[in-house]
């Protein structure tokens, strides 16, 4: 059965084996991006493979006015996309498993920034480099608002980008520095020609 999107069954079965094997949540994304020096065009590109779509590369270039080339969205963009497209997945998919029915579901993103800190201008007490970030949701549905507020609160706890927007995580950061290769030495060793 599928309800705003979302195959229910198929998510329910998914949510009943890891119940019973809580190794079945788990979960591991990983990929490489690569700083594209010495080509024009974005300067951040990876490849990351769908599950039945194929290999998509994901490309971001910062503004002009922050050294880039304007080229394809800025990785605040992406970040600010994967929070809400994650918030609506999770709103859509837990509307679905009550059977509520979603006839339109949009969210308009704004994210009022300061760059200062960005820009290696420090100030005490340091300028926050996000003054707001703002979802301004409309939802077309049967529902009252306080369902639509109740679905709100669930889906805060449960979506993997909302949680990472609201709570500290400190990534692991651990760097590996590629020695240079040393330069190949090309001797000439041929016989010299004898003469006869």
């Amino acid at each position: 059965m599928i309800i705003n999107r979302v195959e229910v069954d198929r998510f329910s079965e998914t949510i009943q084996k890891a119940r019973k094997d809580p190794s079945k949540a788990k979960k591991v994304i990983e990929f490489e991006g690569n700083w594209e020096i010495g080509r024009t065009g974005p300067q951040f590109s990876t490849k990351i493979k769908s599950e039945n779509g194929g290999e998509f590369l994901i490309q971001s270039d910062e503004p002009t006015a922050l050294g880039g080339g304007g080229t394809a969205p800025n990785p605040v963009q992406y970040g600010l996309y994967g929070i809400a497209a994650c918030f609506a997945a999770s709103f859509a998919k837990w509307t679905a498993m009550e059977g509520i029915v979603l006839n339109q579901f949009k969210i308009k993103v704004r994210a009022d920034m300061d760059l200062s800190a960005s820009f290696g201008i420090f100030q005490e007490p340091v300028i926050p480099i996000y003054e707001s970030i703002k979802f301004e949701i409309m939802v077309d549905s049967e529902m009252s608002m306080e369902e639509v507020e109740r679905f709100n609160e669930i889906t805060k706890q449960r979506c993997p980008c909302y949680y990472c927007l609201t709570t500290a995580i400190i990534p692991e950061i651990v760097f590996e520095k590629k020695e240079p290769e040393p330069l190949a030495k090309h001797l000439c060793l041929e016989e010299p020609v004898k003469a006869n």
